[in-house]
């Protein structure tokens, strides 16, 4: 499978170098690095082309100015890889990432990878979280029905081809300036990827001043206009897969059934998501019966073997708000 990096670049100049040396530093080389300039003003792409004119993986996509879903919609087009990794230029990749995210890949049914990240910075100290591998099964109804996340930030998310070529590119570039991340995670999730945890730290994730997103607070506007984007960017999907709605909820035991290990907060946002929907109550009564065998036989087996590790330490499905309440914590 060839492997392909693609970075996205606005104005960070003072980091984008760092981000591109740590995608050429793996240990499994990537097949190709494209760096994506989205119409920087800062020099970073002379910067660019003078620091890598002589490098052959690296190559250089100079754009207009159109925000960072408008980077991933253009890097797409020139990528060539079966494995399409996405790199934030104020991010690190860890030297070993690929290797092991290669490794997962080689493993039947893998579509979506999110890697393990550890958040640093100048005023931050580094968060020691553990990163079990786990398999996050499918999330599409999940997404569908309750607009849940099941990913990471841009930097720690790979997936497939063939499940990138449904999620770009995707038309709402204006909507998608930043926090394109979001339409990669629920992109992906509507397409029908099965999505894995990777175990330990695989990304570094750089907190300063010039976030477009963590550790900032965002007005009732803000979050009217993201949660209308949303709405409107899980619509377009669902109807590009061409889904008959109404038959989802039917179906979210079965959905439950493919997470592994699943936590408590998971099993109730799945209880939440049935008990509201229009099907019959035998059917609710059935998912809850399902549902909770599922949970307890997971809960009970993991304990067995793994009876050291906690809830807390896990990356979890998340709904939207829940993310983002995580992500200004750890800022």
């Amino acid at each position: 499978m060839r492997t392909t990096c693609l970075v996205n670049n606005y104005n960070y100049r003072e980091f984008v170098a760092e981000a591109v040396d740590s995608a050429l530093a793996q240990s499994l080389p990537f097949d190709e690095i494209i760096v994506v300039d989205d119409g920087s003003t800062d020099d970073s792409l002379w910067h660019l082309r003078q620091r890598y004119t002589n490098e052959p993986a690296v190559s250089i996509v100079a754009k207009e100015n159109g925000g960072q879903l408008s980077a991933f919609n253009a890097g797409m087009e020139e990528a060539s890889g079966d494995l399409i990794f996405f790199l934030d230029a104020d991010d690190l990749y860890r030297p070993d990432y690929l290797q092991h995210a290669f490794e997962l890949y080689a493993t039947e049914g893998v579509d979506f990878a999110i890697a393990g990240v550890e958040s640093f910075g100048p005023a931050l100290t580094r968060q020691r979280k553990k990163f079990p591998r786990r398999d996050l099964g499918y999330s599409t109804l999940a997404t569908l029905l309750a607009k849940t996340y099941v990913g990471g930030p841009t930097s720690a998310l790979s997936m497939h081809r063939r499940i990138a070529e449904v999620v770009l590119p995707c038309p709402f570039e204006d909507q998608w300036r930043t926090r394109a991340d979001d339409v990669l995670v629920l992109g992906s999730s509507i397409a029908g990827a099965r999505k894995y945890q990777m175990a330990g730290v695989g990304v570094d994730y750089r907190v300063h001043g010039g976030n477009n997103f963590s550790g900032r607070k965002r007005d009732v506007g803000r979050k009217l206009r993201h949660a209308l984007a949303v709405n409107r960017l899980v619509h377009w999907y669902a109807q590009q897969m061409g889904f008959d709605m109404g038959e989802l909820p039917t179906m979210l035991h079965r959905e439950f059934q493919t997470i592994e290990r699943p936590t408590f907060r998971e099993w109730w946002n799945y209880f939440k998501m049935s008990w509201r929907s229009r099907v019959s109550l035998s059917v609710r009564a059935r998912h809850l019966g399902e549902t909770t065998q599922h949970y307890w036989q997971e809960r009970l087996a993991r304990r067995a073997a793994e009876p050291e590790v906690d809830d807390t330490t896990q990356g979890e499905i998340l709904s939207l708000p829940q993310r983002d309440a995580q992500q200004r914590r750890a800022a």
